[in-house]
């Protein structure tokens, strides 16, 4: 991909979301390969916009186009229907989107480790998470991350009714900070941590770790299992310019930031000392193998199941490509 086309593509990830950018999506007879993004943030999709950004689909003889999904809960429909070839989905929603029938697995891993938090502000009066009685927790929106609130509820003796949960999408800042929430869940402590702290915040973070939920892989990369029992070349190629990317993001760090700034192109454009911050917090994380634990999948997908997440408890060999 050029990269003046590769930038006028990457406008379909700042704020609009994907339906202001459909006009610029390739059609469906062209060879691009298309790819949903975690969110809007940014520096967690730095593996991929920073292999865009430094020619590395290229390099492995693929056009690639990248965007963000409209809501959080979009992603997996995205790859299953087709409207997208590959994702950035968390694991336990993978585990879900398979329990539903939506034919996915992963093919590597991005963040190999939880991010996932339960912030408040510190002076709210929450000294934990039963405290969390009568008040009003925000969430991105996803349905995986309401059923892990709910089990973190559990272990504090509440349950969803107990607390009013409102989804929020991608504004859960802006709540926490307006009033609209008294906690947050589902944000993380170098993106949403971050960010109140440069608003002046003084944010409570609580890992999701300390919180009863066990490791996981936050960031796997999905396709249709269709696309990868056929075309495991092309997976292979896709996953190797995004280890490239991640090599070159830790390499480069200042270059990683341009890549996702540029990426974002969003008005007004982010902070860049902000974005820098959550930057050099997210490197740390990122994969440097792209490989995925099948026990800790194994034990993933048990965990859910005890937990009522999951009717049944999915198989790692039904979440895993072969070979991933």
């Amino acid at each position: 991909m050029a990269l003046g086309a590769a930038l006028a593509l990457w406008s379909g990830c700042g704020g609009a979301g994907r339906d202001a950018s459909d006009a610029e999506r390739p059609s469906a007879s062209s060879k691009e390969w298309r790819v949903t993004l975690d969110s809007v943030d940014g520096p967690e999709n730095v593996s991929i916009l920073m292999a865009l950004h430094r020619g590395f689909f290229e390099d492995a003889g693929l056009d690639v186009w990248a965007g963000s999904p409209l809501e959080p809960n979009r992603p997996a429909s995205y790859v299953a229907n087709g409207t997208d070839d590959f994702g950035l989905l968390q694991l336990p929603q993978l585990a879900i989107a398979r329990e539903k029938g939506m034919p996915l697995v992963a093919v590597g891993s991005v963040i190999p480790q939880p991010t996932a938090t339960m912030i408040w502000l510190k002076g709210s009066g929450i000294g934990g998470i039963a405290d969390l009685e009568g008040k009003t927790v925000a969430v991105p929106g996803a349905p995986f991350q309401r059923r892990l609130l709910e089990a973190v509820l559990a272990r504090s003796g509440l349950t969803p009714a107990d607390v009013q949960v409102k989804d929020v999408g991608y504004n859960l800042v802006g709540n926490l900070l307006n009033g609209g929430a008294d906690a947050i869940f589902g944000g993380s402590e170098g993106i949403e941590g971050v960010k109140l702290e440069s608003r002046g915040a003084d944010p409570v973070i609580t890992p999701l770790e300390k919180l009863g939920i066990p490791k996981y892989d936050e960031l796997v990369v999905v396709t249709r299992s269709s696309l990868a029992s056929k075309n495991p070349q092309l997976v292979r190629d896709f996953m190797s310019a995004i280890d490239r990317g991640t090599a070159a993001a830790a390499e480069d760090p200042g270059g990683a930031v341009d890549a996702v700034v540029e990426g974002l192109e969003a008005n007004p454009p982010p902070n860049r000392k902000v974005m820098e911050a959550q930057m050099n917090a997210t490197l740390p994380l990122l994969s440097r193998n792209g490989r995925l634990d099948r026990e800790r999948v194994e034990d993933l997908s048990a965990w859910m199941y005890r937990e009522g997440l999951t009717g049944r408890e999915v198989p790692a060999e039904t979440l895993l490509a072969a070979g991933s």
